[in-house]
Formats: structure tokens, sequence, C-alpha cells
């Protein structure tokens, strides 16, 4: 009885994988790198990337001591997408990295959307900064600016300026088209 129970579970174990289907990968996940002259609101000492995370929305949670962070559930009737800044940094020196980030939700059936100030957070837009500077990395909601936003066949342009009052920040204009 015990071989057989040991031959089940060889046999189970040995059919077990796991399902790889990256057409599917790609098609949630796709990530531009933008940077240089393809994107002029990109400073040159650092490089920009964009992603449109299909099918999923954002959620916006506080923790307890009230900093804002995301998580992404899935969700068809929306995409999330996420403009990225890191600057070149010194390999050698610790606790350089510097990286600020937009992130939002659009609609999948707008295909053209113009909002400004408070009508920002129709969007659950935040503004990312995550350094080695106390007291001041974090996300934050942006509630100062103005995004338009369009897509036309399978080509995305965003024209966003923005502002948060509470840290400083490196990036606060963005125009790119991407596909």
């Amino acid at each position: 009885m015990e071989k057989i129970a040991f031959a089940f579970t060889l046999t189970l174990l040995a059919s077990c994988s796991s399902i790889k289907n990256t057409d599917k990968l790609e098609e949630i996940n796709k990530s531009t790198i933008i940077s240089g002259k393809l994107n002029p609101s990109c400073p040159h000492d650092g490089i920009c990337t964009i992603e449109i995370i299909k099918n999923r929305s954002l959620i916006i949670k506080k923790d307890e001591i009230n900093s804002i962070y995301y998580q992404t559930e899935s969700n068809s009737e929306y995409s999330i997408i996420k403009y990225s800044y890191t600057k070149n940094t010194e390999k050698e020196i610790q606790d350089t990295n510097y990286v600020e980030e937009i992130i939002f939700q659009i609609n999948n059936s707008n295909s053209n959307l113009a909002l400004t100030d408070t009508e920002l957070q129709n969007t659950k837009m935040l503004f990312g900064r995550h350094c080695f500077c106390k007291g001041q990395a974090g996300y934050y909601l942006v509630s100062k600016g103005n995004l338009n936003f369009n897509k036309e066949n399978e080509k995305y342009n965003l024209d966003l300026d923005f502002i948060v009052l509470e840290v400083p920040q490196i990036i606060n204009t963005i125009k790119v088209s991407f596909k």
C-alpha cells in the first residue's frame, strides 16, 4: 500500500507544472523606455519609462501611520498608467537611489480624458517619491494640475502638468506619445 501511495504521489508531483502564457503577460503589462529626445519632459540625468497595466484598477489605502499606498486588482473596466523617472546615480555610493512616479487609472471605454485639479482624483492619481530623504518619501494624492489623455487606435497621448505641495519634485510635466 505504501508503494502505491508513493507511486501516486510521485506521479502527481511529476505532472505538475506552471502554465506559461507569455502572450497574456505582454498584453497585461507593457513597459516602454522613453528617455532623451523621444521624451523632452524626461530629465537628461535619468531614464523615464511608461507602463500600461491592462485590465487592472487601483485601490488606494492608508496604513496605521496614515501613509498612502496602493494595491491593484483585476478589473476589465480599467487599465493603469505608470510613468517613472529613475535618476542616474553612482552605484558605488549607498542610498543615492531616486525615483519619482505618477500612477493613475483610466476607464478602458474612454478614449479621451480632460481633467483639472480635484478632478484628477477621478483617476486615483498618485505621485510617488522614493529616495533616502527622511519624511519626504512615499505616495501623495495629486489634486493640482491638468491631465489630457487620449487613445487613437493603439497610440496613447499623455499631457500632464501637476504639482504636489507636500514634497519637492523633479517631474512636474509629462508630454509623451506611446504605444
